[in-house]
């Protein structure tokens, strides 16, 4: 059984007690019924907000949630979350086909505290953030969704924010991983992505959408170099889980702590093998 499981059941158990997310059932009995509409008394309700229903069944469940783009970046975060950031650092080298000697930090909903913006996750939810001394990755993971510029953007903001935080100037990726990489950008960007640098920066800002470009004000004067410092890549699922797969591989299973990482990182892998939109080559 894959460390995975566990999560899936926490899942489940949140469907059948939906109190533990802050949500209140209101019993029939206090239910007032007209034809086909039912009313509840206005103290039971949350006066600016939305009420909630069930709206799939315990059958269908797994199988809706499983889908989800959301769902699947949280078994991602908890895994790079936990290995250590030498080992985060050569899964991305082998997947970028680099040679970096580092160690990548994760960050979470804490990067926009980290980076002196408390409030930047209102403006923008990434994926991947991985920090190094020597360069740092972005990582935004696709199944049916598209990007576009103002995504772009809005990981030009973050980078540009850790680039003023560190005042320390390196190489910089933004990685799209999708089912079909190719497609993916290039219908969202009218340039090779080969071509990203300063000469494109009021093409991505005319993709901006206002709340963004007012975020990206104060760190315009970062922009330019940025973009020049940028390499945006896209690779597909298969591309990513053949990369876990290898670095599995090259663990050592004669020691526990080898065990525990494969085991660690075969539970990503299955995920993907698993999730129905990866559409694995």
């Amino acid at each position: 059984m894959n460390w995975t499981t566990k999560y899936w059941d926490a899942l489940e158990q949140l469907y059948w007690t939906p109190k533990y997310l802050g949500l209140k059932s209101i019993s029939r009995r206090h239910w007032q019924v007209e034809g086909d509409r039912v009313s509840v008394p206005v103290a039971m309700t949350n006066a600016t907000g939305p009420l909630y229903r069930r709206a799939t069944t315990a059958r269908s469940f797994v199988t809706t949630v499983r889908r989800q783009e959301e769902t699947f970046n949280h078994l991602f975060d908890l895994t790079f979350g936990i290995l250590d950031g030498a080992l985060t650092n050569r899964i991305f080298c082998r997947l970028l086909n680099e040679d970096r000697n580092d160690r990548l930090e994760s960050h979470g909903r804490e990067l926009g505290q980290t980076l002196g913006a408390d409030d930047l996750y209102n403006v923008f939810q990434h994926d991947g953030f991985f920090s190094g001394a020597d360069w740092t990755i972005a990582v935004e993971l696709k199944f049916d969704a598209l990007t576009s510029l103002d995504q772009l953007a809005k990981y030009m903001l973050a980078l540009a924010l850790e680039r003023r935080a560190t005042g320390h100037r390196k190489p910089i990726v933004l990685a799209y991983i999708a089912p079909r990489p190719d497609d993916l950008t290039s219908r969202a960007f009218p340039f090779p992505l080969d071509k990203i640098g300063a000469d494109q920066l009021p093409t991505i800002l005319g993709g901006a959408k206002t709340s963004v470009l007012k975020r990206l004000a104060p760190v315009m004067d970062l922009l330019p170099d940025l973009l020049d410092d940028l390499r945006v890549v896209a690779f597909s699922w298969s591309d990513f889980l053949a990369t876990l797969e290898q670095e599995q591989a090259d663990l050592p299973e004669e020691t526990v702590e080898g065990r525990t990482v494969r085991r660690l990182l075969g539970g990503l892998a299955d995920e993907i093998r698993q999730h129905p939109l990866a559409r694995l080559e």
